[in-house]
């Protein structure tokens, strides 16, 4: 269908680095309340139930859950196939990807 769905809960008090390096995402808060930071500008967005928002430049970032655990609908463009693994710079690709560190 050209994307995939995910929903992804990230736990009180904890943040994840994150950056789709070969995928758009748009996402929707859902429940619990957080905020995602943009590493390259600096931005703090809050989010709580109804926040949306997209990463259409492959955007290195932070989420991280400050009230209650965030939970986040997440779609992503192309669809993650489930070969794709988290590396230690926060990153996701193919885990065939020889550039991968």
């Amino acid at each position: 269908m050209g994307f995939s769905l995910s929903d992804t809960v990230v736990a009180e008090g904890t943040e994840m680095r994150l950056e789709y390096k070969h995928h758009l995402e748009g996402n929707f808060c859902i429940a619990g309340e957080g905020e995602v930071v943009d590493l390259q500008t600096g931005t703090v967005h809050l989010l709580r139930p109804g926040s949306l928002y997209a990463l259409d430049s492959n955007d290195a970032h932070i989420i991280r859950a400050t009230r209650g655990d965030l939970r986040v609908v997440c779609v992503f463009n192309p669809p993650l196939v489930g070969d794709e693994v988290h590396r230690a710079d926060g990153s996701y690709g193919p885990a065939h990807d020889e550039a991968a560190p």
